[in-house]
């Protein structure tokens, strides 16, 4: 039998989903459409995602010097900037879960994830006190830990994202928090330039800062203020509130208490399973494309043209073309952000029910700027390594967003929390595979002649036509395959709209809103007293449909 608690529960969930579908924000919720209303929850999500995101890159023009103080080979440069992504990967999986179990722990499960980021930025900074061999497994583990908290960040406020905005909002908001990442990992290196000019020694531990191990401490200092702010202005029973969401409502949880009627999401369209991997492989080439903009482009323009630090940084006298790697990815970072004040003002609500037509522009400039990376006739001038370089960055803003927006709305009032964390963790795949891969890409082709740049790289000059034009061809293959999955995924959106239309709640929004306390306390306020026949009439209730058809003859009897 359907108690009157579970009939109320089942009202108010179908009219929070129905208004969320169609695009309309709960009466007395917060307001996604202007920047200067933003909520301060989500600013801090703001906040959390580019200084998590600017964790993975601040350290890369450094890592290679610094692993190069241990005796480390290129190969475990590799297994370092792979192990942030195996972190991120898992990272993402664990706190899908633990936040589907538990949606009301969001803030605990964020500032534990930023526990472990804090303990990564402490080890990696001094890595350099334990010995070579020491050193590069705390450098090692540093990088995994790094990177299961911002997994962890990323899966959590994505999730809730998915929950709280509504749809006509969710390509704005999600390409905002995108544009945070990509601008955290664009602009990270830019936190870590300064550090090259500064020397010195921490009292009482012996132990030296410089511009290898400097990034180190900032990601420490940044980690502590991440975890203040998420402490004293996030707090999501307050958000569901104010939303008309609770944190057992099916439309966070999508779960159902033992003995009570399911909601209304789990009569919906199931998600599409060819849209789901859609934009799964959309992520993995978005972060296959992020990992050789900031993996493998120290390495080009380090062999091609001499730019990057020195071996010895406090050996070596100063160059400008030391700063110019440094440079080149703040530059990229300027761009991503331009990118996000785009997205943020007006681009956001003109790709809303285009995001495959989005998707399809950023993938082909990815194919465009690959193409200009191939050296062609074995030589690849520096203009334009630097265009390709920027322009991925600025397009690369156009991807994430609106590709995280289209999932939200295939998987529609389902739970979202797995699917999330299935997203980032296949994300992280080609951030693990890639500079292995890429680094081989680079070498496999024979050499044409040998380079000589004093304190930087003396060796054999890399061919880059099999590692760019490879990337060049895998994108231009994944716009063929979104642009033949578009239809189904309109269909499946459609249909899902058209089950909004539908769910009309049971109850009028007056008593549902009155209803939210007794929802915990076992009380109808709604239901004083609702004849023992009408329970009985309504006990074998199997489907939000056949209970709308008594709706009416529930609201005459109030």
């Amino acid at each position: 039998a359907v108690s009157d608690q579970a009939l109320l529960k089942i009202s108010s969930s179908a009219h929070v989903l129905r208004r969320r579908l169609s695009g309309m924000a709960p009466t007395g919720g917060d307001d996604f459409t202007s920047i200067l209303r933003t909520p301060a929850w989500l600013l801090v999500f703001f906040n959390n995602m580019f200084f998590g995101c600017a964790g993975f890159s601040i350290v890369l023009p450094s890592l290679w010097p610094y692993l190069r103080e241990m005796d480390a080979t290129p190969r475990f440069l590799a297994c370092v900037v792979a192990m942030y992504s195996v972190g991120e990967g898992v990272g993402g999986l664990v706190c899908g879960k633990l936040y589907a179990m538990r949606p009301s722990q969001a803030k605990a499960l964020l500032l534990t994830s930023m526990f472990f980021g804090l303990f990564a930025a402490a080890s990696y900074t001094t890595a350099r006190m334990f010995g070579n061999s020491a050193a590069q497994g705390l450098v090692l583990a540093s990088r995994f830990f790094s990177g299961f908290d911002n997994g962890a960040r990323q899966t959590i406020e994505q999730t809730f994202l998915g929950t709280m905005v509504p749809a006509k909002d969710q390509t704005t908001v999600s390409s905002r928090l995108s544009s945070f990442a990509l601008s955290g990992i664009m602009l990270g290196p830019a936190f870590g330039a300064p550090l090259q000019a500064v020397v010195f020694t921490v009292p009482g531990m012996g132990l030296q800062i410089d511009g290898n191990n400097g990034p180190g401490l900032v990601l420490c200092f940044v980690c502590m203020m991440n975890m203040l702010a998420t402490a004293t202005y996030f707090d999501p029973n307050d958000v569901f509130r104010r939303n008309g969401v609770t944190a057992d409502d099916p439309a966070a949880t999508d779960e159902s208490s033992p003995g009570q009627a399911s909601a209304p999401s789990t009569i919906a369209p199931a998600p599409s399973k060819l849209g789901v991997w859609t934009c799964y492989a959309v992520f993995a080439l978005v972060n296959l494309s992020m990992a050789s903009l900031e993996t493998v482009t120290p390495i080009v323009a380090q062999r091609l043209y001499g730019w990057g630090p020195c071996l010895h940084p406090s050996d070596c006298h100063f160059d400008i073309r030391q700063t110019y790697v440094n440079l080149l990815l703040t530059s990229g970072g300027i761009l991503s952000l331009t990118m996000s004040v785009m997205m943020a003002c007006f681009l956001g609500k003109i790709i809303y029910s285009r995001e495959i037509g989005a998707i399809c522009l950023g993938l082909g400039t990815y194919v465009l700027t690959n193409t200009m990376n191939v050296d062609f006739g074995g030589y690849l001038p520096a203009w334009r390594f630097v265009i390709g370089y920027l322009m991925g960055a600025f397009f690369g803003g156009m991807l994430r967003g609106p590709n995280i927006s289209l999932l939200t709305q295939i998987v529609g009032p389902h739970q979202k929390a797995p699917y999330m964390g299935l997203l980032f963790a296949i994300g992280a795949l080609p951030r693990v595979v890639g500079p292995f891969a890429f680094v081989e890409l680079l070498m496999l082709p024979p050499s044409l002649e040998p380079v000589d740049f004093p304190e930087v790289y003396t060796g054999p000059l890399p061919r880059t036509w099999l590692l760019y034009g490879s990337q060049a061809a895998v994108y231009a293959g994944m716009i063929v395959m979104v642009a033949m999955a578009r239809a189904p995924i309109r269909r499946h959106i459609e249909a899902l709209e058209a089950f909004s239309r539908h769910s009309e709640p049971l109850l009028p929004s007056k008593a549902i809103s009155s209803s939210k306390r007794s929802i915990y306390d076992g009380q109808v306020p709604g239901l004083p007293a609702t004849p023992s026949c009408v329970r009985e009439g309504i006990s074998g209730i199997r489907s939000v449909e056949r209970a709308e058809h008594i709706g009416g003859a529930l609201d005459a009897g109030f």
